[in-house]
């Protein structure tokens, strides 16, 4: 029998998908859509991965994951808006609320919801964590978040929440992304995961587990990427950006079939 909170998990992310269900239909159709509902989309997303984040790593972890991706994050983007390193050169507009020090109050979450949910689907693949094998794991979950913003960085740019200016190295752009962010994003979310890992003092899987459930959800994310770029007819974004979440979905998926299921003890 599937414990209470697990039930709660699904019934989050059952939450999301019926928002974003919602939202494709409306962007498919052509049919108004308030600004409301994309912000309870990003907050269905967000008290999902929270639930799955205190699940499946316990209180104490999850806490300590939450701060050090938040906080890491939060200090990149004060450097990449301010230098424009490591992303590129760029600036936030006011669509994403308040700021602090011109960075959104919302941004270091979506830090948070991104590294957490790539690390959960790309622990499947390493069920006992031998030599080097959480950095393979960094690294892994680190591609998963890029492929991800293969597929958004685009979008949003497109939408005015953010305006890209240049780039602190001579590179091509990317759809109009410079290099340098999809660098950065890799670097970083390693870095993240990296010092949780550090702090945590983490040597083996969690004792609990619900990667089925974060693997929609990260698919749920694939989907809303596509629908919102074919709207805005970015035919090369799809491609690219779906091909590389498909790739580290499948990378997880069947390197985590071939490992033995072991049982660990795991001191919260």
């Amino acid at each position: 029998m599937k414990s209470a909170a697990k039930i709660v998990i699904h019934a989050l992310l059952a939450i999301y998908a019926v928002i974003l269900g919602y939202i494709l239909l409306g962007l498919l159709f052509k049919f108004y859509i308030p600004a409301d509902v994309f912000f309870d989309l990003s907050f269905a997303l967000l008290f999902f991965t929270l639930g799955q984040c205190f699940y499946e790593l316990g209180p104490k972890r999850a806490i300590l994951f939450l701060v050090v991706t938040s906080v890491i994050g939060f200090l990149a983007e004060i450097l990449g808006t301010s230098t424009g390193f490591p992303f590129g050169k760029y600036h936030y507009s006011n669509l994403l609320g308040p700021k602090i020090f011109g960075v959104p109050e919302v941004v270091p979450l979506i830090w948070f919801v991104i590294a957490y949910l790539t690390l959960s689907v790309a622990r499947n693949a390493s069920r006992q964590f031998e030599r080097n094998g959480l950095l393979r794991l960094a690294l892994l979950s680190a591609f998963g978040a890029v492929a991800w913003d293969f597929l958004i960085d685009p979008m949003f740019s497109s939408y005015g929440y953010w305006v890209w200016t240049g780039q602190f190295l001579p590179l091509p752009k990317l759809n109009g992304i410079p290099v340098t962010n999809f660098v950065g994003w890799f670097v970083l979310v390693t870095l993240m995961l990296c010092v949780y890992f550090f702090m945590s003092k983490t040597k083996s899987a969690p004792q609990r587990q619900n990667v089925f459930d974060s693997q929609v959800a990260y698919f749920l994310l694939a989907v809303d990427g596509v629908v919102a770029n074919l709207s805005l007819k970015n035919y090369s974004v799809i491609i690219l950006g779906t091909s590389a979440m498909l790739v580290f979905l499948a990378i997880s998926f069947y390197a985590g079939k071939s490992q033995p299921k072991i049982v660990h003890q795991v001191t919260q």
